[in-house]
């Protein structure tokens, strides 16, 4: 087998932080790694042409890595590498020891033989990004082909190459979710720790993300062969959760096709006749915005919209396929209808509608559901995946329903502080979905708003005493601040909380095992009109603080920028913006 391989980056790793991740993941794997900064550093180890080196690849330096004295298998490779498009190794299949797969392809150039092997997660990427509403083993062929050789530049398989947004690939484009994890940066802490992870039982790994949020985590453990607990208070995110795990593990697509065909024919003569069954209608904070603008006609509209797909919907049989379709029509409805909490935090809202009608959203939806599951589909099969046992659970991660030491890692993102966005009320800004699938009612949405962390309806028991001397002196400029008092009791009962699901995550943690957390690295209050910076709190220094009183140590720290694709979505849009990773041990007794 050929020692050395030449790691080609892909096209859309834009940040530098990312390279830096793609490196820290490849070492894992490789005993000697070092940065490709352009194609002849390439030829000097593998003598690929210079067309095959730099087409499609990344415009800057570092184009690539070359590594050598490979840890795992090449088809353990594949399944790995969160970061990188292709893999290219001098020699034919046979000299590489490469078994009959789809997943590399053997191609000649100058009459040298060369094997290429596509990673899963860039196949994933790319498969979901291709135009068509199904996709199989022949579009792969045609794809892995298409790059090997690097010809026909009018190739639809090349598109996607050339995309700079591929965050959502399969399941994880389900549904919108503000300030989720992007799945290769999960991968590459999972890929890059899992070596070192204490088992529960001989050959078990289990990864928990108390914060579950949109499932991210739970979704790449299971395709790493992982197996997952994710837990989160709002029933929305559990429903996402479940659904997207649901979807990757479909033995069969057949039943879902013939669900969203027949969901497709009976929401619209429902919506265009009486509709049976309970009709729904929004939240009151949202009939008072129809209310105010003596708007009831479009109000009644929606609202019949709504009640007609939820119940073409309820008649799906099976659970699970139901379950599905109803987190589709929940994508469709935020995406229709946006709440964009406003000013200091006092709860005042803007309900921004879309021009595009709810039911056109929702159809493109099941197109794009049929795509997602297909590739899910296609991905198991070329890679002869079997996606891990998960489960998610509707609890709080301070009080978690969990056996002391039963967990090998924790991966997860807690809600940022309420001060970092200002204006967070996390369960009202979904409230239309939540109500519109029966998952809580009003009542039980103000709540469960009181018990949410990070939320500005948090007014938990805080004991400034025992947190950092930061959240004190925070705590008390807020307090001396007109505008902002209002935020300094939900800041104090924030890191109150956070400690309380840190001292939780470190019971439930089997001694050696990992908790990576990740956190925005600070939060920065500005003067309105003119945006100067007035008080910067460092988020970062404060969590790294309390999870040493929690009796954790610090692995390592790893500042990552974020890759804006919204230049409005901050005060200072233009400044650059830091989470920070967190790899935090549990030390044995």
């Amino acid at each position: 087998m050929s020692d050395t391989l030449f790691l080609k980056l892909r096209s859309n790793i834009m940040i530098e932080d990312d390279v830096d991740l793609a490196e820290r993941e490849i070492k894992s794997i490789f005993s000697r790694v070092s940065r490709a900064q352009v194609a002849n550093d390439v030829i000097k180890s593998i003598s690929l042409p210079k067309e095959i080196i730099n087409g499609n690849s990344r415009k800057c330096a570092p184009i690539g890595f070359i590594a050598t004295e490979n840890r795992c298998s090449l088809w353990e490779l594949a399944l790995r590498l969160s970061f990188v498009q292709e893999i290219w190794l001098e020699g034919s299949s046979k000299d590489n020891g490469l078994a009959p797969a789809q997943w590399w392809i053997e191609h000649s150039f100058n009459n040298k033989r060369y094997c290429c092997i596509l990673p899963m997660m860039a196949s994933a990427e790319l498969l979901s990004y291709l135009k068509g509403k199904s996709i199989d083993k022949s579009d792969f062929e045609r794809m892995i082909a298409t790059i090997a050789k690097g010809t026909d530049e009018k190739s639809r398989f090349l598109e996607p190459l050339r995309r700079r947004n591929t965050s959502a690939p399969h399941v994880h484009g389900l549904h919108r979710y503000k300030a989720k994890f992007f799945p290769r940066m999960i991968r590459s802490i999972l890929v890059s720790e899992r070596n070192q992870l204490p088992e529960v039982e001989e050959g078990r790994i289990v990864i928990l993300d108390p914060f579950v949020g949109s499932g991210t985590t739970l979704v790449e453990a299971s395709l790493l062969g992982l197996e997952s607990i994710g837990i989160d208070i709002d029933p929305l995110s559990v429903l996402i959760s479940k659904a997207k795990l649901d979807v990757l593990k479909l033995e069969s697509q057949t039943k879902l096709d013939a669900a969203i065909n027949k969901v497709k024919i009976e929401a619209g003569p429902l919506y265009a006749t009486t509709r049976g069954g309970e009709k729904y209608r929004f939240p009151s904070w949202i009939e008072r915005k129809f209310e105010r603008t003596k708007s009831h006609g479009q109000q009644r509209k929606y609202e019949d919209e709504i009640s007609a797909w939820r119940s073409a919907i309820s008649d799906i049989e099976e659970q699970r396929v139901r379950e599905i379709l109803e987190v589709c029509l929940s994508d469709a409805i935020s995406r229709k209808f946006n709440i964009r909490m406003m000013g200091t935090g006092v709860g005042r809202f803007a309900l921004e509608i879309g021009n595009t009608d709810l039911s056109i959203i929702m159809n493109s939806n099941l197109d794009r559901l049929k795509q997602m599951a297909s590739v899910c589909s296609t991905i198991k099969s070329i890679y002869d995946v079997h996606p891990a046992p998960s489960k998610v659970i509707e609890d709080t991660a301070i009080s978690m329903p969990l056996k002391t030491e039963s967990v090998s890692m924790v991966m997860t993102s807690p809600p940022y502080l309420p001060a970092s966005s200002g204006r967070e009320n996390y369960l009202l800004g979904k409230s239309i979905s939540i109500t519109a699938l029966n998952l809580m009612s009003e009542n039980e949405i103000v709540h469960a708003e009181g018990r949410s962390i990070g939320s500005m309806k948090t007014f938990g028991e805080s004991d400034l005493e025992s947190l950092p001397q930061e959240v004190n002196d925070a705590y008390v400029w807020l307090k001396s601040d007109p505008l902002r008092k209002i935020k300094a009791e939900p800041v104090a009962s924030y890191y109150s909380e956070l400690k309380k699901a840190l001292l939780e995550t470190h019971r439930v943690l089997l001694p050696g095992g990992l908790a990576a957390y990740v956190i925005g690295k600070e939060s920065i209050f500005y003067e309105f009109k003119s945006r100067k910076t007035l008080y910067r709190v460092d988020c970062a220094g404060i969590f790294q603080q309390i999870a040493f009183d929690c009796d954790f140590s610090l692995e390592e720290r790893i500042d990552v920028q974020l890759d804006k694709k919204n230049a409005n979505a901050r005060p200072r849009s233009l400044d650059s913006y830091y989470e920070t990773i967190f790899i935090l041990k549990k030390n044995a007794p």
